[in-house]
């Protein structure tokens, strides 16, 4: 009998595993914030250093182990633009087969049950999660390896074993690898251990410490290297990201809102709880304590960054798996020894009902648009798209010593091979740390100021001067450019969505086509 579950479960999975792959699809897009990894995982596989620029020691990224990653692909001839939708599918996928071994232990019963597939279930119909399994960032990873130390973590303590299994340790380790925020899920997971040990009134035993130790061997290493190499002991991102003129808390409050509206999310708590009324045993007492620690102290976090600009919030995926799990919980206790037909009664139509409620989710986020500084995945999509066609284009013609001034240092700057400075001063030492904030939207509260932007004499400026379509500045805008050393030029882009393009360019250097000084000279006034 216990077999035949087991093949139930593992049968339930992989329908789930099938539909999350089909859900990405819908999307199958890598974002442009993803192309700035690519850039440092392409540097390190043919150059060995991990940098945007060559020589520019900036740590721009917040994900090292997945751009290692990416650079050891790429150092065998596998594309990251690829690579990294097939590994966060892949990453989405083993989720949910955790989800479902996390759920048996959840229940402390040694036989599985159809009940430990209905996280899973859940987690392949939410467009978030199915979203950001595509994207090409490192969300779904993190989210595995959160979600396996947490399950491990729950394991052991349901067992009442000495300390946690120093294998929880390993997978925190290689979260806070993949994220920053893998300290912090380590630390709250601490937390409730040392919350277990003051109610039952004992110190760390060796197994505890042992468990803290592990997760140390990764932590610390990775600290010491990250001051060394790149001169801070924080990513370049964090002082940008971390630095938003007021508002951050309600655009963080703002996006958490959104969540719980897109998601249903409310309707979670309201089933945990009404089955805990019911029912209360240990298991699901100790998970719904566990899941409401991380979850309303990861809210908050994120709530103080002010969320972030992409639409699916991708932010909230790490407790997603938790949310699931609390929600499938519930939904047991309250079904529990009803019969398998009042069971299916009730969830095969919620499930048809979440479907229902995915699909038209899905079909506003593929509308090119944007709300209070969220952007749906069909604008990153198409914005990706536009920035890869230009910087292809620029790869054309560009020579070794060209330099660019850039907005978007994604696709553009990785597809174009220039040089860059990124104007937002996510890959810039002096942008984060010296200029001040402007905005509170994630990602974008400071840009270089336009006497740092020429003190680089790029040869291409496409910041925030760039027009999709042709454009002939008023005379005094063309004076004021060509003063400066540059002047608008108009090329057409193969594959651009406005078909031309429109950049500055400077004065005395080529670009193809395109010779210097291309444009005609400002009118000038005769003499009497």
């Amino acid at each position: 009998m216990a077999s035949r579950q087991r093949i139930l479960v593992l049968a339930l999975c992989a329908i789930a595993g099938a539909i999350l792959v089909a859900h990405s699809l819908v999307w199958n897009f890598v974002t442009d914030d993803a192309f700035i990894s690519f850039v440092y995982s392409r540097n390190l596989a043919r150059h060995g250093e991990l940098v945007f620029n060559l020589g520019e020691r900036v740590e721009g990224y917040t994900n090292f182990l997945w751009t290692v990653l990416l650079a050891g692909f790429l150092k065998v001839g596998l594309a990251p633009e690829i690579m990294s939708r097939v590994l966060g599918t892949y990453a989405a996928v083993s989720t949910l087969l955790v989800c479902a071994i996390f759920s048996k232990w959840a229940r402390q019963d040694t036989q599985g049950s159809a009940w430990d597939a209905l996280p899973a279930l859940l987690l392949a119909g939410v467009p978030g999660f199915a979203c950001w399994s595509s994207g090409g960032l490192e969300t779904q990873l993190f989210t595995l390896l959160v979600t396996t130390g947490m399950a491990l973590y729950l394991r052991d303590h349901l067992a009442d074993r000495p300390g946690p299994s120093p294998v929880s340790a390993v997978a925190f380790g290689f979260a806070a690898l993949t994220r920053p925020e893998g300290l912090l899920f380590f630390a709250l997971t601490a937390l409730h251990r040392g919350l277990v040990m003051w109610r039952k009134r004992y110190l760390p035993s060796v197994a505890e410490l042992k468990w803290v130790g592990v997760f140390l061997l990764f932590a610390v290493p990775h600290l010491v290297w990250r001051h060394w190499y790149y001169g801070w002991w924080l990513p370049n991102t964090f002082y940008i990201k971390s630095s938003g003129i007021g508002g951050t808390w309600q655009q963080g409050g703002y996006y958490l809102m959104q969540v719980a509206l897109q998601f249903h999310l409310w309707v979670v708590p309201l089933v945990a709880g009404a089955g805990l009324l019911l029912k209360r045993p240990r298991g699901a007492l100790a998970l719904t304590a566990f899941g409401a620690l991380v979850i309303g102290v990861f809210c908050l976090y994120v709530a103080s960054v002010g969320g972030d600009f992409m639409g699916l919030f991708r932010f909230f995926m790490p407790v997603l798996p938790l949310l699931a799990m609390l929600a499938a919980m519930g939904l047991r206790l309250l079904l529990e020894g009803r019969g398998r037909r009042v069971s299916l009664a009730v969830v095969v139509p919620l499930l048809a009902g979440h479907a229902v409620h995915a699909y038209v989710v899905d079909q506003r986020s593929l509308v090119i648009g944007a709300d209070r500084g969220i952007d749906t995945p069909g604008f990153l999509r198409w914005y990706t798209a536009d920035r890869a066609a230009i910087g292809k284009w620029f790869a054309q013609y560009a020579q070794p010593d060209d330099y660019a001034s850039v907005g978007g240092a994604g696709a553009q700057v990785y597809y174009s091979g220039i040089r860059s400075l990124d104007c937002f001063g996510l890959s810039d030492a002096h942008i984060a740390h010296e200029v001040r904030a402007m905005s509170s939207r994630p990602g974008h509260q400071k840009y270089a100021p336009i006497e740092y932007e020429l003190s680089k004499h790029p040869t291409i400026i496409t910041s925030a001067f760039y027009r999709l379509g042709k454009y002939e500045p008023p005379p005094s805008e063309a004076a004021m450019w060509r003063a400066r050393g540059y002047h608008y030029v108009n090329v057409q882009v193969p594959g651009l969505s406005s078909g031309w393009y429109a950049f500055l360019l400077r004065n005395d250097r080529h670009l193809g086509p395109l010779g210097p000084e291309t444009a005609p000279p400002p009118p000038t006034e005769r003499e009497p």
